[in-house]
């Protein structure tokens, strides 16, 4: 007999036992588990003092920067100006101080006071703009535009004050004269420019914050005074304003339009200038999560926001404004910039190799460029320098020197020809040869070098990643915030990827490539090593990236070997995910919530947090943080025995928030980390904003119906539109399994889905619970081809292959079914189930034109695709002598203008070389109707367009939503993607053939 209290104990034991068990099973363990054995996993670090990573193996930019006035520093300055006849910088600092100092004398030490703006104005926030009248000899005025508090109707103002007769000048304080308000917000614009006209131009965005986008939809809205660039006469006051609006300005006669705007359509133009010789105004406009843009602005245009940020969509259903949409003159993507900053056109004879050159640059990245533009054209764009400034302004002096102002450092630089480069001669390009290896051949790293590991790693095609850490000897990671950690210079993350070629054969495994991460102090550069056949070395990859030609087991049937091309990503494309804007942004899978798990020190397990702590690799807040349960962990998402939750967030966190969040260039406001809740995922219940492939009633995430969730459709297909983007080729088959049964748990309520929608759904799972139990095949194939009638459907289908009993015979109907689909919005969903000899051998998306050219031809052959081949459908679009349709250019004669690479080079990239009068313009109506064509004609009674099948289509003003103009081809981006090399190279030897 067990007494009472000994039952007790055991029952209190076993609970225990139990919990811990479960603790375990769910990774809840680690942040409190200590080490098992006397010691810590790491007991000490050897130093790592062996790296041979220094700068860059890229040939040097033509300029660097250095500093100018080198004896002078302000307080964030944000605005430089110039008045007529003092040969003076005035530099307007952020919080309210105005200094200036003679520009002529490079050893100038101190700056003069002009005037302290905070002291007059209490409520002052910010100085943004800054201008002196050009006749100032007779008009002493000098105009600043500043900001109140965000959220003011008025907050945002331009003043007009009087320069008082003084050595050095000064300004009155009580001369204050308030011209123009705006409401004030994260983007005020603020920029002021006297035009070659005398008039005075301002700049205003679009009065909200980051994001989400355009909040009061401000963008195409000319009945107030947001987003646009504004055009007054202050020289004469109007009858109730203390200026007058110039007559020909473009919207004097607008019923509802601000008659002050001159163009509209940004976002938040930062910095302006005009051509100093023909009075072209051109404008930087801050970019969204995409593009960062430049404008040749021009009067009455319109610059699309936020209808468009650049080429990518933003708000398509709102109603654009009285004027067409402009293209950008510049567009930089984000993987190069992340905050432009508009600047001038140098004059100095000091680099006559920038003569005429306008020089602009990015706050976020340093990158300096130039361009010069002539004949309605850009003939020369480069980039010029790359800084480690933060460009805020940049200032021009009367010789025409123009000079870049970094905020963070306070001080003004030039540039100069390149005198000291980060281009490394000798940078390593052996793997071996990078101090990391004690041996590459058995993959032996140096000491100081500390393995890592994850709790959720990336999909990566069924490859695999060993990870390590190497901090400069002294040295350790500095906590700024809880999820800011700062790296020392020469830190270097190094993850090398391998695959099983015959999956589950361990020893089949092959390292593919090497990839580093080096901070040089400033931000983080990747580079990747191509390892060699014998794998006893890696050797540097170009710039460019490269690709490996590999056999593998066959998806399908694994005992089958299928050819498969990992691609080894450009410098560029690290860049996309470990994005510059944000340094701490830049480290994905170094982070608490993945590194707090156990890890295998020889014969210790150890928390992997605490070790590196103990390794003086990380501070002890780190570890007390995780012990204290404040630091989130991730799970491994095909952890069977982890909450669902937990399991998917995990996913999601690992393989999307690096783009799918804040600043991270995702086309979606929506945020992926693990970390937020679900309403700031910005994606349960929200309608997608990227497109919705078809699906009825689509949702980002639609709570309890899978089906109709966008993100669950992008996870399962193949081809375009296929997530998650970079990494990775192959539907991650666990994955949507794991997503789909998250979202179908998820509690929705009665507005998340339509009565329609259940209903057809409800229908659906009939017709498929019929099909299953019926034996004839000409019925159940009748009821298949019903569910695949919508994206939904096949949705359903996909999901019921996986998850429902059912025959084999059944599965392969709706696996033939499913991938001979017309639409292709269905049958890229079912495109993996087919044995590899059954999948046309496509070109794909990454074409070699070297390679496609070898090709021999046949122009016969490519006549009859010309004319004949369907979906191809060149003759509904060109005409060849009298046959075909005249809606893009006439290819008669084709073959005398062009070689038959200039040829492939316009079907690859159809965009890159257009006329305007080939500009798409996409026409939405209020029924949610999309007409796409070339215009024809547009006028007050609407828009009338020719489309793809050269059929006029004529939209009525009154049911016009928006209208986006695309600086784009017709043509389709990737016609030959779905060709094969031979039928390509007939299309080649057609057109070539033409003279």
């Amino acid at each position: 007999m067990i007494a009472a209290d000994q039952l007790l104990r055991f029952r209190s034991w076993f609970l225990l036992l139990l919990i811990v068990t479960l603790l375990k099973l769910h990774g809840a363990h680690l942040q409190a588990q200590e080490p098992t054995g006397s010691t810590s996993g790491i007991t000490k670090r050897i130093p790592w003092t062996t790296s041979k990573i220094k700068g860059t193996p890229d040939p040097a930019l033509p300029y660097e920067t250095e500093r100018a006035f080198s004896n002078l520093k302000f307080n964030q300055p944000l605005a430089i100006a110039t008045a007529p006849g003092q040969k003076r910088f005035f530099v307007a600092e952020r919080k309210g101080k105005i200094f200036s100092f003679p520009f002529e004398d490079q050893s100038v030490s101190q700056a003069d006071l002009f005037f302290d703006l905070k002291e007059r104005v209490r409520d002052l926030n910010e100085i943004y703009g800054i201008t002196f009248h050009p006749q100032f000899e007779k008009q002493p005025f000098v105009y600043i535009c500043y900001v109140l508090k965000p959220g003011l109707p008025a907050g945002t103002r331009v003043s007009r004050f009087k320069v008082l007769d003084t050595n050095p000048p000064r300004c009155d304080p009580d001369s204050e004269e308030i011209l123009i308000e705006w409401l004030s917000g994260g983007h005020n614009g603020g920029c002021l420019r006297f035009g070659p006209d005398g008039y005075l131009y301002i700049s205003t965005g679009d009065g909200g914050p980051a994001s989400p986008p355009d909040i009061h939809n401000a963008g195409q809205d000319v009945s107030n005074l947001l987003s646009c660039v504004l055009r007054i006469d202050v020289d004469h006051p109007g009858k109730e304003l203390p200026y007058s609006i110039p007559s020909d300005n473009p919207f004097v006669n607008q019923p509802g339009a601000r008659p002050e705007i001159w163009a509209f359509g940004f976002r938040n133009p930062w910095k302006m200038c005009f051509h100093p010789e023909n009075g072209d105004l051109w404008v930087g406009d801050v970019g969204w999560e995409l593009w960062e843009l430049v404008f040749r602005v021009e009067k009455g245009g319109n610059y699309g926001w936020s209808i468009r940020e650049g080429r990518q969509p933003v708000k398509p259903e709102l109603k654009p404004g009285p004027t067409p949409i402009l293209p950008p003159t510049v567009e930089h993507s984000h993987r190069e910039a992340r905050s432009i900053t508009g600047g001038y056109f140098y004059q100095s004879p000091r680099l006559k190799a920038l003569k005429d050159t306008y020089i602009y640059g990015d706050y976020s990245t340093g990158k300096l460029w130039g361009l010069r533009y002539a004949d309605k054209r850009i003939n020369w764009h480069q980039e010029l320098a790359n800084s480690t400034l933060k460009v805020t302004a940049f200032a021009l002096d009367d010789a025409g020197e123009v000079y870049i102002v970094d905020i963070e450092g306070g001080a003004f630089h030039r540039l100069v020809p390149i005198k000291e480069s980060d281009h490394n001669p000798e940078f390593p390009t052996l793997l071996s040869q990078t101090g990391l290896f004690e041996s590459t051949e058995t993959h032996q790293v140096a000491p100081g070098v500390i393995p890592y590991s994850i709790n959720a790693p990336a999909w990566a095609d069924h490859a695999t990643a060993e990870r390590f850490v190497a901090l400069p000897a002294d040295s350790s990671i500095d906590v700024v915030k809880k999820s800011i950690w700062n790296f020392p210079k020469d830190s270097v993350l190094m993850k090398t990827i391998s695959l099983e070629t015959e999956r589950g054969n361990s020893e089949s495994s092959r390292r593919l490539e090497t990839q580093l991460l080096h901070f040089n102090g400033a931000r983080w550069l990747g580079y990747s090593y191509r390892w060699n056949e014998d794998q006893t070395d890696a050797k540097l990859v170009s710039r460019e990236g490269d690709n490996l030609k590999l056999e593998v087991s066959s998806e399908v049937n694994p005992k089958e070997q299928v050819s498969y091309d990992w691609h080894i990503p450009s410098r560029a494309e690290c860049a996309v995910c470990h994005t510059p804007f944000q340094n701490h942004l830049s480290v994905l899978s170094f982070e608490a919530a993945q590194l707090n798990r156990n890890q295998k020190y020889g014969a210790v397990i150890d928390n992997q947090l605490r070790a590196l702590v103990q390794a003086k690799v990380l501070p002890e807040s780190v570890w007390n943080e995780a012990k204290a349960s404040k630091t989130p962990t991730l799970v491994n998402p095909y952890n069977t025995s982890a909450a669902l939750n937990s399991r998917a967030r995990s996913y999601l966190h690992a393989n999307c928030r690096h783009c799918h969040r804040s600043n991270g260039g995702g086309g979606s406001t929506i945020e992926l980390g693990a970390s937020f809740d679900r309403t700031e995922m910005k994606a349960v219940g929200v309608k997608p904003t990227q497109g919705t492939f078809g699906i009825a009633d689509a949702r980002v995430i639609s709570p309890g119906d899978p089906f109709r969730s966008v993100l669950l459709y992008r996870m399962s297909k193949l081809g375009k539109g296929r997530m998650p983007y970079s990494g990775s080729s192959l539907v991650d088959v666990k994955a949507t399994q794991l997503i789909g049964e998250w979202i179908e748990r998820l509690p929705s309520s009665s507005d998340d889905s339509s009565f329609t929608v259940l209903r057809l759904r409800n229908h659906q799972r009939n017709l498929l619970a019929d099909a299953v139990q019926i034996e004839d095949q000409d019925f159940v194939g009748q009821k298949l081809q019903e569910i695949l009638g919508t994206t939904s459907g096949a949705l359903l289908l996909l999901d019921a292959l996986e998850r429902m009993p059912m025959s084999d015979q059944m599965k392969d109907q709706i696996v033939q079914l499913g991938a001979k689909d017309k639409s292709p919005l269905i049958s890229d969903l079912f495109e993996r189930f087919l044995p590899e000899d059954q999948r046309v051998k496509r070109l794909g998306l990454k074409i070699d034109p070297v390679v496609l050219l070898s090709v021999p031809g046949d122009a016969r052959e490519g006549k009859k695709l010309f004319f004949e081949m369907s979906g191809l459908q060149c003759r509904n679009c060109h005409r060849v002598h009298q046959y075909g349709k005249e809606l893009g250019p006439d290819l008669t004669q084709i073959g005398k203008k062009l070689s038959q690479a200039e040829l492939l080079e316009n079907i690859i990239q159809p965009s890159k070389k257009i006329d305007e009068k080939y500009y798409t313009h996409v026409v939405e109506t209020r029924s949610g109707k999309v007409y796409t064509g070339l215009l024809v004609k547009k006028d007050e009674t609407g828009i009338t367009l020719k489309d793809s099948k050269n059929e006029l289509q004529q939209i009525p003003q009154n049911e016009i939503e928006s209208v986006v103009v695309q600086k784009k081809s017709i043509m389709p981006e990737q016609l030959f993607r779905d060709l094969t090399a031979e039928q390509a190279a007939h299309l080649l030897a057609y057109l070539e053939s033409l003279k």
